[in-house]
């Protein structure tokens, strides 16, 4: 039995990735922070607060005793403009982004299988300044760097850590945008086009399967920025 785990993962780009390691074998375990009856097994848990990660920790190590994948998909933004930011505003971004996936990745990692894979979900705002989500970027941009210092730590074990990079994604995160600024999106990406969460799965997939490739920050952004 493949055992993984993906937070946030009920919609958007986790829910697709879990659906895409369930096609390849894995049992998949959910979560989010309200309790789905549709998702089995599924652990409720908010992760932008320690006490969710120790939910999830000790649930997930009372359940299993080996983890093949960890998705650390769960995320938070901040549209604020700079003076409105509160550093409340800045901390829960933090939090939920670097800070608690950095403390459930501690929780686990005895549990993570020899040859498993970490996979942090980050983003192409980590590579290219945008003009709103400042803590997002910000928090995106450690989170690539606290993937890369991760190889180091469990190379003895042959556990590969990556991170997967998207652009724009029809996702819910982005129905509120109106449609001049989707438009404007559009006409800065190559593909001209937002992209889909299955492109995205597809992507993380490659790289939980492809044993050689690790420490890597792989963009999936259909060339934006690029004209």
């Amino acid at each position: 039995m493949k055992y993984a785990l993906v937070t946030g993962s009920t919609k958007g780009i986790g829910k697709a990735i879990g659906d895409k390691l369930e096609e390849h074998g894995y049992t998949v375990f959910r979560n989010g922070r309200k309790k789905i009856s549709k998702y089995q097994p599924y652990i409720p848990a908010d992760l932008s607060t320690l006490e969710g990660v120790n939910t999830l920790a000790d649930n997930l190590l009372a359940r299993i005793d080996k983890l093949d994948v960890l998705v650390l998909n769960a995320g938070m933004t901040c549209r604020k403009p700079l003076p409105e930011i509160t550093p409340n505003d800045w901390n829960l971004v933090m939090d939920t982004n670097v800070n608690m996936p950095f403390f459930l990745i501690q929780r686990l990692a005895g549990l993570l299988a020899e040859n498993g894979s970490i996979l942090f979900i980050s983003s192409a705002m980590s590579i290219w300044p945008h003009a709103v989500s400042l803590p997002y970027g910000v928090s995106k941009a450690a989170v690539n760097m606290l993937a890369q210092g991760l190889v180091k730590e469990f190379a003895g074990r042959k556990i590969r850590v990556n991170a997967v990079c998207p652009g724009f994604i029809n996702t819910q995160w982005q129905l509120a945008k109106p449609a001049w600024l989707k438009e404007k999106i559009e006409k800065k990406t190559a593909l001209n086009r937002f992209g889909t969460p299955e492109e995205v799965s597809d992507m993380c997939i490659s790289l939980i399967t492809n044993t050689y490739i690790n420490g890597a920050i792989v963009s999936i952004d259909g060339g934006y920025n690029m004209i």
